[in-house]
């Protein structure tokens, strides 16, 4: 069997397991849109086991500075006076936080730098599209409503499903398994 077609065949079962879990016993322990496209990214840099912890580590990285900036906002978006409208405000400390997702990548455990900015972009969309969510309540508590911790286990389970699913497909695709 070709690799793209044993990957195929991988995708869909292991694929279609995640989203029993998370539709079932596991909802809202991770989110599968989010495992899907952090797995596509691990690939993407690489696809080896060292890209898959760059994934995990950088993706984190990036879901943090995501959390700051949303605690900074919530934090200070009273305090901020007249002179600034909630969306300039909010455009500077996204401005300045996403500049430290280029910056990090200086730090030798951060040199995945599409992975930080993965792991900011869904984290950030997903506090500003969610009712909600931008509220210290939330990016305080030590639950799964705090992005902080469900897109980590969302990392997690990516790398391991990216690990498992293309060691998987070599094996199916291997001469032996021809």
């Amino acid at each position: 069997m070709s690799f793209v077609n044993a990957l195929g065949l991988v995708l869909a079962v292991i694929g279609g397991i995640l989203a029993y879990l998370y539709a079932g016993p596991l909802h809202n322990v991770y989110f599968i849109w989010a495992v899907f496209i952090f797995t596509a990214t691990g690939v993407a840099i690489g696809g080896t086991n060292e890209a898959f912890k760059n994934l995990v580590i950088c993706g984190v990285a990036g879901v943090v500075l995501a959390w700051i900036a949303a605690m900074i906002i919530v934090n200070t978006l009273g305090s901020v006076g007249t002179a600034l409208t909630p969306p300039v405000w909010i455009g500077i400390v996204v401005g300045v936080t996403t500049g430290f997702l280029a910056w990090i990548a200086n730090i030798k455990i951060f040199p995945a730098i599409p992975a930080t900015v993965v792991g900011y972009a869904s984290t950030f969309g997903y506090l500003l599209q969610t009712p909600n969510m931008l509220s210290p309540a939330v990016l305080e508590s030590a639950s799964l409503a705090n992005p902080l911790v469900v897109m980590t286990i969302s990392f997690v389970v990516a790398a391991a499903f990216g690990i498992v699913s293309l060691a998987l497909a070599k094996k199916l695709s291997s001469p032996a398994a021809a």
